[in-house]
């Protein structure tokens, strides 16, 4: 028997979509922190810092605790640009689910729920100027509700609402770090399109990219 069941979404899950959606983003923060810590310019910036920190301290224990402090404050940058990101999530599509996602008949937005607690999501909307692309936003479920087939169960969601609407494709877009979402994608027969740095200092400057993944609907 299944422990959840997918439901579309109604006005009473509104907050507790948004809180899904914050912290399935801001959970990425470690692993994106991890990606920057192993890139030469990271690791040359970090060494530059060190040595110019000694030569002026004269002092190891100083100059690691000067660089510590450099790598928290290069942490806090990370957080704060995470933060803003889902802000903006937050003014623009999740602000009014309703008539983001449920005023139209070629979109829609679902909610998985387990023992009547609101444990995954996802939306659906048509791509704009296309009668043939539905995109796929807004996936994610709960840290402790994965691996029980709830989001092979959404992104199915999404692909047979497609389907039912004449749709030739689902398309999708995820950063380079949710390497497990990739993974999921893959195994549904999703394939990857494109893969585009993100045009912000802080992509062009870490290369973090974002990767497009499509799903060809078969008749």
């Amino acid at each position: 028997m299944a422990e959840f069941t997918i439901r579309v979404y109604k006005n009473k899950d509104y907050n507790a979509v948004r809180m899904l959606f914050a912290e399935g983003m801001l959970e990425h923060i470690p692993a994106t922190c991890a990606h920057l810590l192993k890139l030469p310019r990271s690791q040359f910036i970090l060494f530059i810092s060190f040595i110019s920190l000694l030569l002026v301290s004269k002092s190891y224990l100083l100059s690691l605790i000067s660089l510590a402090v450099v790598f928290m404050g290069g942490r806090r940058l990370l957080t704060k640009e995470f933060h803003q990101y889902v802000n903006q999530c937050q003014r623009e599509d999740l602000l009014d689910i309703e008539e983001s996602y449920m005023a139209s008949n070629n979109s829609c937005f679902w909610v998985a729920e387990s023992d009547g607690r609101v444990v995954g999501m996802v939306g659906a909307q048509s791509a704009p100027r296309s009668s043939e692309v539905m995109l796929l936003k807004r996936l994610s479920v709960a840290k402790d509700q994965r691996h029980k087939g709830i989001a092979k169960a959404l992104c199915v969601k999404v692909i047979d609402f497609a389907r039912q609407r004449g749709y030739q494709r689902v398309t999708l877009e995820t950063s380079m770090i949710q390497l497990a979402a990739h993974k999921l994608y893959e195994t549904m027969g999703f394939q990857k399109t494109d893969d585009k740095v993100l045009p912000t200092l802080f992509g062009r400057f870490s290369n973090f990219s974002i990767l497009t993944f499509e799903y060809p609907i078969k008749e």
